[in-house]
């Protein structure tokens, strides 16, 4: 699943950056505590 980090997040990137992650590290941690949005 391709995000939109919200914030800078170690080993992944800075804010603003769109990133490929997992589905399940997107939905379960990323997308609840609004770190990131899914990028369409």
């Amino acid at each position: 699943m391709e995000v939109i980090l919200l914030e800078r997040i170690s080993r992944l990137g800075q804010m603003g950056d769109t990133v490929k992650v997992k589905d399940g590290f997107a939905r379960n941690f990323l997308l609840p505590q609004g770190k990131a949005l899914r990028a369409n």
